[in-house]
Formats: structure tokens, sequence, C-alpha cells
């Protein structure tokens, strides 16, 4: 009886510490997400500028 009883202590240890860690993987994954939103964010402005400077370049040029 003791043996089962470590034995089901032992499992509720393991299974503890495996759901924390899954929660440390799903938050790393969930800061990397949005570290690539941002990032994707910032090249769409960087582009959208560009197009203007470009535009205001080429309107310089024809006169």
């Amino acid at each position: 009886m003791e043996f089962a009883i470590f034995g089901l202590l032992l499992v509720g240890i393991i299974l503890l510490i495996l759901s924390f860690r899954k929660n440390r993987e799903n938050s790393v994954e969930t800061q990397l997400e949005n570290f690539t939103i941002q990032l994707m964010k910032e090249i769409y402005q960087i582009k959208k500028k560009l197009k203007v400077l470009e535009d205001e370049m080429m309107i310089n040029d024809k006169n």
C-alpha cells in the first residue's frame, strides 16, 4: 500500500513539473510570435517611407 501511495505521489510531482515546463515553452513561443509581428510592422512602415521618398526623388528628377 505504501508503495502505491509513493508511486502516485511521484507521478503527480513529475506531471506538475512537466506542466510548468510546457507553460514556459508556450511563453517563449508567444514572445517569438509577438516579436515577429512587430518586426513585420516595422518593415512595412519602412517600405512605406521608402516608397514616399522614391516618389519624391522621381518628382525632383523630372523638374
